[in-house]
């Protein structure tokens, strides 16, 4: 019994790793004006990290496939074009200048 909950925490830990890791990825304004919740999957994947480790795996795994992760990485996409453009053709070693 004891490896069996060792092998779920386990994946639980695995799943909230990187979930942190991928949804760091997405900045604070994004999610604030996506209408998605940072919050709120970070509540569900520590409930499931609780709730015997599994769950926070198959959250993970959820979010890896889920329309909000897509239309999120879409959002930062295009803020990352927008922000180019605006720069256009700046050498680097002068963007701290403007």
């Amino acid at each position: 019994m004891a490896v069996f909950a060792l092998v779920a925490y386990g994946l639980g830990l695995v799943g909230v790793v990187w979930f942190a890791i991928d949804s760091a990825r997405i900045p604070s304004l994004v999610w604030f004006w996506s209408g998605y919740s940072r919050l709120g999957w970070w509540t569900t994947i520590l409930v499931g990290l609780v709730a015997f480790g599994v769950p926070a795996f198959i959250v993970a795994l959820a979010w890896r496939w889920s329309g909000a992760r897509r239309s999120l990485l879409r959002e930062v996409d295009e803020l990352k074009r927008v922000a180019s453009a605006r720069r256009g053709g700046v050498p680097s070693s002068a963007r701290n200048l403007a």
